[in-house]
């Protein structure tokens, strides 16, 4: 069974990093931060990426997303924030999707 402090204490070390990357040293906008991580999070599951295939590449995805959704929230329209998202972030999840659908180096190169 998972423990639940365990969880909650890797939630509040991810949502750390992501304000250390994002260069936020308040807390105000905590409840924020980490609702934009959880919806990354999902729609990365949802795109079929799991976090446990390469946790770190899964986090700084999360992380870059998190970012510029936090600051395209006055972006006028869907596709000028779309447009922001650095071109190695979609890289890396491609590679990641890739792993996770059909095996790779994460996984002993095992295949699906």
């Amino acid at each position: 069974m998972i423990d639940r402090d365990t969880v909650l204490q890797e939630a509040d070390e991810r949502l750390a990093a992501c304000k250390k990357y994002m260069k936020v040293d308040y807390d105000e906008d905590d409840e924020l931060i980490a609702g934009l991580m959880q919806a990354n999070d999902a729609y990365l599951s949802g795109a079929g990426v799991r976090r446990e295939a390469n946790p770190a590449q899964h986090d700084l995805i999360v992380q870059a997303m998190t970012l510029q959704m936090y600051d395209a929230r006055g972006a006028d329209t869907p596709q000028q924030a779309l447009e922001t998202v650095p071109p190695v972030v979609r890289q890396m999840f491609n590679q990641l999707k890739f792993r996770c659908n059909y095996g790779g180096a994460d996984d002993g190169g095992t295949g699906g």
